[in-house]
């Protein structure tokens, strides 16, 4: 351990953090509605092996650069690669945590705002156009966006100033079983609604002839996003394990959970999209212009409504404190700075820098077409290939040996990091830059 350093309290916490950083938003909406388009069950099972091809083997391998040098994701490619162009790949990292907060930041505020309209009852006897209409004044409102925005930044900000213990592990703690337990309700709520049938055939029948390239492309798309790889979040939360840790069982549990999370999600909205006869294929737009319409419908609207926007929240923040993270452990390890002052200094600067995704809807696209498309997977390809051909059998079974992972597994993991995790990535990259 670095002389003074932060460390998790224990697995579980690191567990929960790393579970907290890979359950976002995307869980919510956005693979319930391509699971629904590109197969059902059918696509749940590509998905299933794109996470142990692409998602496991990266997730293993930058918790791995972390925890071996217990530095910030520039620190631990100086530490490993000292005077190396693989420092740049440290540098993407906070880069790309800056750039992907600044927008989320607007869409952490957006449920922030939801959750005041649940609390007022704003959508009781509301149509989908009344609804729709909602959201349409929240877009039109400059200091509205701005307002909640900046709400959204300051307690995340706030939870990261107190620590990694103290702080992210204490705030998902609290909320990660919570998100759990609200989504259990919600499930048990919706399979009792009319369209529950519906909905659950909608995502669970496997429809094979739907299973083409680019089905196989989004699975490996949403795999690789939705574990946080390439953004320097698991490079940094590894630096804060000890030596105690299995590696694979802890990232196995949280991919497991994560999945299970996503699923979950879509069992909860698809009832309710087909009771009220909602278009499935509406994406974001299913969350904050007609889900709703349907809450306003639903006996006892107003607390459904409410518990679904918590349960955003919490999915957005707990997202969102590792992102601040990556940015604010540098500061601390290179620059000698506080936590409090890092934490304050550049998550108000991050608050700046999103303050036109808020007041633009097309620098918003840009940001985030910048991130998804380009800064991920270039920063999940660097990672793969530094594990897999950089990095020596002596300094990667330091962090995983074999009491860990078999002799025929860990063969198994270095092959996926060699040749099939890069050329997954490298394709979704080239697919995302318009060749092919």
């Amino acid at each position: 351990m670095g002389q003074g350093r932060e460390n998790w309290s224990g697995t579980l916490g690191f567990v929960l953090a790393a579970m907290g950083s890979a359950v976002g938003l995307g869980n919510v909406w956005r693979f319930s509605y391509i699971t629904g388009e590109y197969g059902g069950a059918a696509f749940i099972l590509v998905y299933l092996g794109c996470v142990v091809a692409v998602g496991i083997p990266i997730m293993i391998a930058e918790l791995l650069i972390g925890r071996s040098t217990q530095r910030n994701a520039v620190g631990a490619f100086a530490t490993l690669r000292p005077r190396s162009p693989w420092i740049m790949t440290g540098w993407l990292g906070v880069l790309t945590g800056f750039v992907l907060l600044s927008y989320y930041s607007v869409v952490g505020g957006w449920v922030l705002h939801y959750i005041s309209l649940s609390i007022a009852d704003g959508f009781a006897g509301q149509s989908t156009e009344a609804t729709k209409q909602l959201f349409a004044t929240l877009s039109a409102s400059p200091a509205l966006q701005v307002f909640w925005h900046a709400v959204f930044m300051a307690v995340t900000i706030w939870f990261v100033a107190r620590g990694v213990s103290r702080g992210i592990e204490w705030g998902n703690k609290i909320m990660m079983p919570a998100l759990f337990f609200m989504l259990c309700f919600l499930l048990v709520y919706a399979l009792t609604t009319d369209g529950a049938a519906e909905g659950i055939a909608f995502l669970m029948t496997p429809h094979w002839d739907k299973i083409s390239a680019k089905a196989v492309l989004e699975a490996l798309g949403q795999a690789f996003f939705s574990l946080s790889i390439g953004m320097g979040t698991l490079v940094t939360y590894g630096s804060y394990l000890n030596r105690h840790t299995q590696l694979p069982r802890a990232v196995l549990f949280v991919a497991v959970s994560d999945t299970a999370i996503a699923i979950l999600a879509g069992f909860v909205i698809f009832p309710l999209v087909f009771t009220f006869q909602l278009e499935p294929n509406a994406g974001p737009a299913l969350i904050f212009e007609t889900l709703p319409a349907a809450f306003g419908q639903l006996p006892f609207g107003q607390w459904i409504a409410l518990l679904f926007f918590l349960l955003l929240t919490f999915a957005a923040l707990s997202s969102a404190m590792p992102l601040l993270e990556v940015v604010v452990a540098y500061f601390i390890d290179e620059k000698g700075w506080s936590r409090t002052r890092a934490s304050w200094v550049f998550g108000g600067v991050i608050f700046a820098v999103g303050i036109p995704s808020a007041l633009d809807r097309g620098f918003f696209g840009f940001m985030d077409m910048l991130t998804t498309n380009y800064l991920l997977p270039v920063g999940g390809l660097l990672v793969a290939l530094f594990a897999g051909w950089s990095m020596t059998h002596t300094e990667r079974q330091a962090e995983v040996p074999a009491r860990d992972l078999s002799s025929g597994l860990y063969l198994a993991w270095v092959f996926l990091l060699r040749f099939v995790a890069p050329a997954a990535v490298a394709v979704i990259l080239l697919r995302s830059m318009g060749l092919f």
